[in-house]
Parts: C-alpha cells; structure tokens; sequence
C-alpha cells in the first residue's frame, strides 16, 4: 500500500504518511505537491531555485499553517548531496527558514528529539529518508540522491539514532516520492560505488537492472531499503513509496524531467506537544 496521501488543507496540496500519524500522533510527517493548475515554480520550496524568494516563503508559512506548525519550527539545512549529519536542538529552531545564510551548512542529514521543530528537506528526484526512533522518541530526516546514497547517509543516520540509544531495530524509516527506475538510468560512475556499499550480488540485482553495457535501471528507493536492512532497520519497519517523481508530473516536480528548470518539493517531520494531538 501507497504510505503517502494526497490532500489539500486551505488550498495547500500535500501528502501526509498516514500510518506513522495513527500510530504515533504527535508527529506531523509529509511531503509537499505542485499544483495541478500551477504556474512553473507556484509551489516552489526552495530558496536556491528562481528568483521568487517572497513566493517560497509565502509556501512555506502557507503550509506551516495547514500543518498547525509555526513557521519558526520550520528548520533546513543547505544541501550539497553530502553525508554530514547535524544533531538539532532547541537553539537552531528556525535556522534555515528564511534565508539560505541561516540554514545548517553542508548539511543532508538532521535529528532531534525536540518537539516544536519541523526537520524541513528539499527534493525534486533524490530520495527522502524519514526516521522515527520510537524507543527513544527522536526523529530524523535525510536527503540521498545518488551522492548521499553510496556514501551511506541511510546507515550514517541508523549510527546517530543508535549513538543516541536508539535500537535500530526498532527504528522505523519512510523512504519517500523520488524518481523510480522506470525513469533512471545510470553509468558505472554511480553503479560501481553502490557495487561497493551493497556488497551483495543478489541485493544488488534487485535495486539495479541492466539493458545494455555500461548502462543500469538504478531504484535508488529500494537501494536505500537494502542500505538501511544492512545497517539493522527490520525490513518490516520501512515504508517505501510508489510514486515517480519524473512520472507524476500532476503532483511533482523532477530535475531530470524538466532538464534541471524546475522547483523543489519539501520533506518534513516533526514533533508536536503530546495531547496537542
């Protein structure tokens, strides 16, 4: 089953992860969408794509208030396809959310116990790593294109839960919307590094397909599933997503498809006041 739904909230288009909010609703978790009859960068969520910085805030607040989140919780980090992780507490609240000067620099990975912060990350085809450790009651987010992939961003942030106490086999990860393999292929530039991390021939058969020399159908999704499995997830306690972002232009937006002239979606979770629920 699909764990994203689609909704709209005062005109706001998202995806909420409906079975992470039954069973653990002091948590807000989602994914933004375009909208259906959109101008090119309307729902737009990046600072760093266009030149319509007044627009991407209005999104940003506008969202913020159909999740009944501040938007000083609102807390990014300025990607750069990385494996750098940052622990977040009560004083970065809001770094990022308005300005890309303020947000964690070089940063692709973000934890928090608190509650009060939205984790905030932006995509348009790499994939969006959500965690919840409920044992310990921290949440993380990450963003792992094809960089973060094979340098173990996935395993990198299942060692800063367990750092913290976690078990990681009670860690529970969301993989998100991202391009699928339908739409993805790749050369021995990114397949020999992966090669490398998965170090599974049959795992690696499974998540890359060949067509013709040189050249694999890459699932960076379910790449991810394998990575996070390696590094102690139980299989059961990952949800993965259908959705292609390259595919579902009615709800996304993707870099391949549009040749690098597009928006960026955004990947958040966080925690709200227990009976504020």
């Amino acid at each position: 089953m699909e764990p994203f739904r689609y909704q709209q909230k005062n005109g706001v288009p998202y995806f909420t992860v409906e079975e992470w909010e039954r069973m653990f609703p002091h948590l807000t978790v989602g994914f933004s969408a375009k909208d259906h009859k959109e101008d090119k960068f309307c729902r737009n969520y990046a600072l760093h794509v266009g030149d319509q910085p007044e627009q991407v805030l209005s999104n940003r607040k506008e969202l913020s208030d159909a999740l009944q989140m501040p938007f000083s919780a609102w807390t990014c980090g300025e990607q750069v396809h990385g494996v750098h992780i940052e622990t977040v507490g009560e004083k970065h609240r809001g770094y990022g959310k308005d300005s890309r000067k303020t947000a964690f620099q070089d940063t692709d990975g973000m934890v928090t116990n608190e509650t009060g912060i939205l984790l905030a990350a932006y995509f348009a085809d790499c994939v969006p790593l959500y965690f919840y450790a409920p044992d310990v009651d921290w949440i993380g987010i990450a963003h792992a294109g094809w960089k973060g992939t094979v340098g173990g961003i996935g395993s990198k942030m299942v060692g800063r839960f367990t750092s913290l106490g976690a078990d990681p086999g009670k860690i529970r990860v969301v993989i998100g919307p991202s391009i699928g393999s339908c739409c993805y292929e790749v050369d021995e530039r990114v397949y020999r590094p992966l090669e490398n991390i998965l170090s599974d021939e049959k795992a690696l058969n499974e998540v890359a397909v060949s067509r013709e020399p040189g050249r694999w159908q890459l699932d960076l999704k379910k790449a991810n599933a394998k990575i996070l499995e390696k590094a102690g997830v139980h299989p059961r306690h990952i949800l993965l997503s259908r959705f292609c972002t390259s595919c579902d232009q009615d709800y996304f937006y993707s870099h391949r498809r549009d040749q690098g002239e597009t928006g960026r979606m955004v990947a958040y979770i966080g925690k709200k006041e227990r009976g504020s629920e």
